[in-house]
């Protein structure tokens, strides 16, 4: 099969060509345009970075913070009410139940009385069987006595007519007979004295041992009745009752435990203080009659008592260091509503610091300075000593000045020069809120 040729013609060739280097111009006129438009980066300066803060206006004054610990409630004084006797549980008292208050004087249980005044009657009727056994001796004795009497009158007149008989038959005027005769007699009577001085001290023991008796019953009468007055368990001063462990029909032995009273006077509020504390008030004049207020929170409502401070523990512990203090609220009564095991904040007043400046603990930086706004607002770094802390707030001393604005915000790259946004300086005291400073 034959192939058939094309042939390009001359002039075609010349216009690619043509193209071509028109196309390349066109790049190049490109490029240099670009170049010379492009956008050049020149080096600036870096810029301060400016801070935002908060400030505290600081002024030097006498400050006494108040000291806020945590204790418990505790009674002045409670009670363990037992049985005084033994017996059946006969009656209650009305109030005679947990939580109950109870006045002075109020019954919780009655004792069944029947054995005590059985044993009463019984030992009164003794003291008279006593009474009377020792009139009846005593009756004896003082006859007795008398008879005595007569009988040693008896015997001196015996005693005599023997002497005179003794004299006559000396001399030959009476017989030995007579004489035997006087000396029986006398004999006989000396006897009958004996006898009677016999009978009157068996009387007199008689009495003796009779008034012994009746005085051992005297006792027993009177411990009879005291214990029929034990009968009627009472609650011997103002208070709660808790943990009660008697029903009517119980019998109850000396010594069961019947309930708990806890007292409504003389409540004490328990707190701690660390030994730093303990060593501010002792130099303020110690704890002894310091005022101090005890706070109960109840939910969104809070219950303030004034108290005083009474007394401290006799005993430090290594464990826990520092004291216990007992402070004794101003009221009482069955009447209020707060009561022992109660977890309080006590409140009292610290010791003075003259010339000190109070802010908030966040401004302190590693304890021992601060950081201040200088005139330039630029920051300066100002040495302090911290002397108390209450909750969120420092005392301290050191070198600050009225009127200093010191720097509450914290931030990493807090130092001296450090350039802030200073709030206006006059915009409060120390005791205001801190100055805000706008961020725009």
């Amino acid at each position: 099969m034959a192939r058939i040729k094309f042939k390009r013609p001359r002039g075609q060739f010349a216009v690619n060509l043509a193209g071509f280097f028109a196309l390349l111009v066109v790049a190049v006129v490109i490029t240099v345009l670009l170049v010379a438009t492009r956008t050049r980066l020149e080096p600036t300066e870096p810029v301060e970075r400016v801070w935002n803060v908060e400030t505290w206006i600081a002024e030097r004054r006498d400050h006494q913070p108040r000291m806020k610990v945590f204790g418990e409630l505790a009674a002045g004084r409670s009670s363990e009410m037992r049985a005084l006797v033994q017996g059946e549980v006969a009656a209650v008292g009305d109030y005679f139940r947990n939580g109950a208050a109870v006045a002075k004087g109020d019954v919780l249980i009655e004792i069944d009385r029947f054995e005590y005044e059985t044993a009463i009657a019984e030992l009164k009727a003794s003291i008279s069987e006593t009474r009377a056994r020792i009139a009846e001796a005593e009756a004896n004795r003082d006859s007795e006595t008398i008879s005595l009497t007569q009988d040693k009158e008896m015997l001196v007149l015996l005693q005599r007519d023997l002497d005179r008989t003794t004299e006559l038959h000396g001399r030959g005027n009476i017989s030995d007979k007579s004489l035997d005769q006087a000396k029986i007699e006398l004999t006989r009577q000396r006897q009958t004295v004996a006898r009677r001085e016999a009978a009157v001290k068996s009387n007199d023991a008689k009495v003796v041992q009779q008034r012994a008796a009746l005085q051992r019953l005297a006792i027993e009468l009177e411990r009879a009745e005291r214990d029929l007055q034990r009968t009627r368990l009472v609650a011997p001063f103002d208070g709660f009752l808790s943990e009660v462990n008697a029903q009517l029909g119980q019998r109850v032995s000396v010594n069961d435990r019947i309930a708990r009273l806890v007292g409504a006077a003389q409540l004490e509020a328990r707190g701690h203080l660390s030994d730093a504390q303990y060593g501010r008030l002792l130099a303020d004049g110690g704890l002894d009659g310091r005022l101090a207020r005890v706070v109960w929170t109840v939910g969104e409502r809070e219950l303030a008592y004034d108290a005083v401070i009474a007394r401290i523990t006799a005993e430090i512990r290594p464990e826990t260091g520092g004291v216990t203090f007992y402070a004794l609220l101003a009221a009482d009564g069955l009447d209020l509503p707060i009561r022992p095991g109660a977890f309080v904040s006590i409140e009292l007043p610290d010791r003075r610091f003259p010339d000190t400046v109070r802010l908030p603990s966040v401004a302190v930086h590693d304890g021992d300075h601060v950081f201040v706004v200088g005139p330039d607002d630029r920051l300066e770094r100002r040495a302090v000593t911290p002397l108390a802390r209450t909750e969120n707030d420092v005392i301290v001393s050191g070198e600050l000045n009225d009127g200093d604005a010191i720097v509450l915000t914290r931030f990493n790259e807090i130092g001296p020069g450090v350039l802030v946004r200073s709030p206006d300086r006059d915009t409060g005291s120390g005791d205001q809120t801190p100055a805000r400073v706008s961020s725009r």
